[in-house]
């Protein structure tokens, strides 16, 4: 048997138990991949924040359910960050956060390139039933059946929302032009 899956299934039962420097590893090794699942829900990084927190507060109880091994442990990970932004989103604590660049086009001149829309933008846009479905499905890479067990819609609900976000996002940039 491998050491390092070995090392990998002590780290969790110490993190279980509650051991802090545990939970510490757990967070430098994935922090990041929380986040960034997080913030592309979200769209804030506040709110990404949030989440990040929440869920290495709660991961101590939340490992009890997982069964995996080391391999499968970013991907168990990574789910439960879904699910921890999509409740954040659902009970409506997003914040109000005003970006830097937001401020600067209020107060630049006209500029096409300060007006021009980004992809980025365009998602903010359109909402948040259709950019949760399009950014588990296109940046994350869930099958339709993920992503509905994740929701709590249909397969062909979260089809027909892919559907209408790629349409919004269309018009949006096309109108961007």
């Amino acid at each position: 048997m491998d050491d390092e899956p070995a090392a990998f299934r002590a780290r969790i039962g110490r993190v279980v138990a509650g051991e802090v420097d545990a939970l510490a590893e757990l967070f430098v090794s994935h922090g990041e991949l929380v986040y960034r699942t997080a913030f592309r829900l979200t769209g804030s990084r506040a709110d990404a924040d949030d989440v990040t927190q929440e869920l290495f507060v709660r991961l101590p109880q939340a490992l009890h359910g997982f069964t995996g091994g080391m391999s499968s442990f970013s991907a168990w990970i990574r789910r439960v960050a879904v699910r921890q932004a999509l409740m954040q989103l659902r009970a409506g604590r997003r914040r109000a956060e005003v970006s830097v660049d937001a401020v600067a086009s209020l107060v630049a001149a006209a500029d096409p390139v300060v007006e021009r829309v980004t992809i980025e933008d365009a998602l903010a846009r359109i909402s948040d039933e259709h950019r949760t479905v399009f950014l588990l499905k296109e940046v994350e890479g869930f099958a339709h059946s993920e992503i509905a067990e994740l929701l709590g819609i249909s397969v062909a609900n979260s089809e027909v929302r892919l559907h209408r976000a790629r349409r919004e996002l269309r018009a949006i940039l096309r109108g961007s032009r």
